[in-house]
């Protein structure tokens, strides 16, 4: 009989002891939890604006281009189009060649932060009149990626 009622109180401990272990699991976070953002190639409307009269990157432009950068990891780049404006030059001839020199400032510091692609349309916009002059000084990039494939 002690034999029978040891077996009985063995076997019983030894069924209820799972319900015991589970109030010795941790409480459950107090924060909330945030899943990581997904890389998504999406379309990248990027505008580099310029100081008057130079073809120099600002500061802003340079963060723009690297934060460009860090939103295209992990996608390819499809196609750029690059559409560059100086409607702050006084001639013609003045504002294609600031035109240029600014859109090749921005082409090479997109390549530099390894942004580039075999198809690349370049385009030049002297039309802006004097009254939009403050935002013809620059350069309209557009970009379409796709995740990259490796292997």
């Amino acid at each position: 009989m002690k034999k029978t009622i040891f077996a009985a109180t063995t076997s019983l401990a030894i069924m209820v002891a799972p319900a015991f272990a589970d109030e010795a699991l941790p409480a459950p976070p107090t924060e909330p939890y945030y899943a990581p953002e997904v890389t998504t190639c999406d379309a990248v409307d990027l505008q580099i604006y310029f100081e008057p009269g130079t073809a120099e990157l600002t500061s802003f432009a340079r963060d723009a281009i690297r934060e460009t950068r860090e939103q295209l990891s992990g996608c390819a780049v499809l196609n750029i189009d690059a559409t560059s404006k100086a409607g702050d030059a006084d001639t013609e001839a003045a504002k294609l060649s600031l035109a240029e020199a600014r859109r090749a400032t921005v082409m090479q510091e997109l390549r530099a932060h390894g942004i580039q692609s075999a198809k690349t349309n370049l385009k030049t916009d002297v039309s802006a009149d004097s009254a939009k002059v403050i935002m013809a000084r620059g350069v309209d990039v557009k970009m379409k990626a796709e995740p990259a494939i490796i292997g």
